[in-house]
């Protein structure tokens, strides 16, 4: 650190010191590892609070260094919008939990503090502007993905998934999940499983390099494995359509005339296709508990309307305290993250949504035209954010752990493609 001191502010944030890169690459990793819930499996994911200590201290590091290097619109932009957008969930949701049912406020506050995953995309980006490469970011975002993947085969493998199925203790039974065809699954990181078979692939198609191909396939076979383990077929059904639609109408900006002609075709399909959906998703096992707990969704979500029921807590009353047994908010979609947040929750949520998916289809493009080829991560990004928009009104996972890291991550390696092309555009026209 003394080093970077006694150096210009410009050669300082092109060259970050060597130790302090490592220390940065390891917090990434525990970010992204225990964001994406690969400790889930032991400590009763004790690993999670780790990952977020690491996600707070790369943010932390990043608006530091970012104060006395980068424009002060953007230092605020990335330290100060976060602090008000998380804060404003945890704080609102545990506040408005208290007035409605009288819980302790920081009990339910700290019930929220999986959205602290989400200071990892931001730590990223400030800690990137001030001369961390965008390579290694991406390379340890590849680490991570593989270690979820080997670390889910070795719990499967080595777990007794009936025993865990049947513990007394939730946060083991809660691991298993079961049905007839499938028999006792371990539920898997899946946001990143996909993430990783989408991105892998790309690189088999893409790779010059027999190494990257070779690694690729590799990676492609593991995510498939797990797969067929897990046997999700809406998400992957979801993640196929998306990459038949990218060619067609999100490979290029001039595809966006063609997106405006399909979107009534769209708007006519959607309750079809919803209803189909929603009545194969009460079909499955358990469908006539989460029939009756979406019923009572809909009686409780009058009662407040605009801001929900707020965050419960395991430390006091819960939801199945006040409404139900069985009464899970996240089992119930875009309803039961409606009956959590209320309508201005609901809002963000979809405002969030859209901002990523519109960040990353830019990025695309932009890396595209700078570099004539496919970011590996960033298409498979826009590929399952693409896949999560039709799987929307049952699965909001970007208000969950996986879904917030994974969010956060996007819009920032997005922001960061996006700004690099606009740099390499200004410097082309110069004189």
């Amino acid at each position: 650190m003394t080093a970077i001191a006694t150096l210009p502010p410009a050669v300082a944030c092109r060259a970050p010191a060597l130790n302090l890169r490592w220390m940065v690459w390891g917090l990434l990793f525990l970010a992204i590892f225990a964001g994406f819930q690969g400790g889930r499996y032991y400590m009763a994911n004790r690993l999670q609070e780790l990952g977020i200590a690491s996600a707070l201290a790369l943010y932390a590091l990043g608006a530091w260094r970012g104060l006395f290097m980068l424009p002060r619109r953007e230092w605020q932009a990335w330290v100060i919008r976060p602090i008000l957008l998380i804060g404003g969930i945890m704080g609102i949701s545990s506040l408005v939990f208290t007035l409605n049912y009288q819980g302790n406020v920081l009990y339910s506050f700290f019930s929220a503090r999986e959205f602290l995953l989400a200071f990892v995309g931001p730590g990223i980006y400030l800690l990137s502007r001030c001369g961390l490469p965008l390579s290694d970011i991406q390379r340890v975002f590849w680490i991570a993905l593989v270690a979820l993947m080997l670390n889910y085969l070795f719990f499967y493998f080595t777990m007794d998934l009936r025993e865990a199925f049947f513990s007394s203790d939730h946060t083991v039974s809660n691991l298993v999940t079961y049905d007839e065809w499938r028999g006792f699954r371990l539920k898997p990181p899946l946001f990143a499983i996909m993430v990783g078979l989408m991105a892998a692939l790309l690189l088999v198609g893409q790779s010059n390099r027999w190494s990257s191909r070779l690694g690729a396939v590799a990676i492609v076979a593991l995510a498939a494995y797990i797969w067929s383990i897990v046997l999700f077929r809406s998400t992957l059904a979801t993640m196929v359509l998306s990459i038949l639609l990218y060619p067609l109408l999100l490979s290029h900006r001039n595809r966006v005339q063609l997106m405006l002609v399909a979107a009534p075709l769209v708007l006519i399909l959607l309750p079809v296709v919803s209803v189909m959906a929603l009545e194969n998703f009460l079909q499955a096992d358990g469908g006539n508990i989460r029939a009756k707990a979406f019923a009572l969704a809909f009686e409780h979500i009058p009662r407040h309307a605009l801001f929900g029921a707020g965050e419960d807590s395991a430390y006091g009353q819960s939801y199945q305290d006040i409404v139900a047994p069985y009464f899970f908010p996240s089992d119930l979609g875009l309803v039961g993250t409606t009956y959590k947040y209320g309508l201005i929750g609901i809002a963000l949520y979809l405002f969030m949504h859209g901002k990523i998916w519109l960040t990353l289809w830019r990025a695309n493009i932009a890396h595209r035209q700078d570099h004539g080829r496919l970011n590996a991560l960033l298409w498979a990004l826009l590929m399952f954010m693409t896949a999560q928009t039709f799987n929307l009104l049952l699965n909001p996972g970007l208000a969950y752990a996986q879904g917030i890291t994974l969010g956060s991550l996007a819009l920032a390696l997005a922001s960061l493609t996006l700004k690099a092309h606009s740099t390499k555009a200004t410097a082309t026209v110069a004189p």
